[in-house]
């Protein structure tokens, strides 16, 4: 897993949304002038509160000690800025969500029911959706039914806006050769040796090509909503 962030470290901003976004469930930014209260930021006045950013900070902080095998030393921690990392995600997610709406993508209920019932952390001992098991996992973890579809509406609905801007993406055969000969430098090409990893290439350009795309995306939508930081909220986590 390491070795595969320092090979595609773009991809690096994806998996940290959704640690971010999942269990949820700034350079450029504008500085509220509010004094210091329970909120870490406000997209379009609807807050982002303290205890979600402090939330996401933590799994943030727990997804990158896994990966390091809880052999990461707390100096390098410190400079990652998972708080600010946190904050960004957060606040991206709350842009993509008003979009979404905007673009007029929607979750039916329906959807919803299906979701609840694809996490086998809700099932019974015989593989089976158990309703009574859904409550009392989501009761010991401070959450209701309703918080927990809600979140989930909102995840799938995001996933949809990032779906339809990355689908845009194609990677043509002249581009794969060229990567191909970015990761073999001073080598003859090969025919053979391409046609072999050219399935692999392709997954990676395309995944880093379309985190580049939607990259892009949110730089344009950040410039359309109105986003307030509260100026104290990633010194106070820290």
């Amino acid at each position: 897993m390491i070795e595969f962030i320092h090979k595609y470290p773009v991809l690096i901003k994806v998996l940290l949304s959704v640690v971010t976004i999942t269990f949820i469930g700034t350079g450029g930014w504008l500085i509220g002038k509010e004094e210091m209260g329970d909120y870490a930021a406000k997209v379009e006045g609807k807050k982002i509160s303290m205890q979600q950013y402090r939330s996401a900070a933590e799994r943030m902080e727990q997804f990158y000690r896994r990966i390091y095998q809880g052999n990461i030393p707390e100096d390098m921690l410190k400079k990652m800025n998972i708080g600010q990392k946190a904050l960004d995600a957060l606040i991206d997610k709350e842009i993509l969500l008003l979009e979404a709406k905007k673009q007029g993508i929607s979750v039916t209920d329906d959807e919803i029911r299906d979701a609840v019932k694809e996490n086998k952390t809700f099932n019974d001992e015989g593989g089976n959706f158990d309703k009574k098991r859904y409550i009392d996992v989501l009761k010991a973890n401070n959450l209701t039914t309703a918080q927990y579809e809600n979140s989930l509406r909102e995840e799938i609905a995001v996933d949809r806006l990032r779906k339809v801007v990355k689908d845009a993406v194609f990677v043509n055969d002249n581009e794969l050769r060229e990567a191909y000969k970015k990761q073999n430098p001073g080598k003859p090409f090969e025919e053979a040796e391409f046609q072999k990893q050219k399935d692999s290439l392709y997954r990676s350009q395309t995944m880093m090509e379309q985190e580049k795309v939607m990259s892009a995306y949110m730089e344009g939508l950040k410039k359309a909503y109105k986003v307030q930081v509260n100026p104290g909220a990633v010194q106070q986590q820290s």
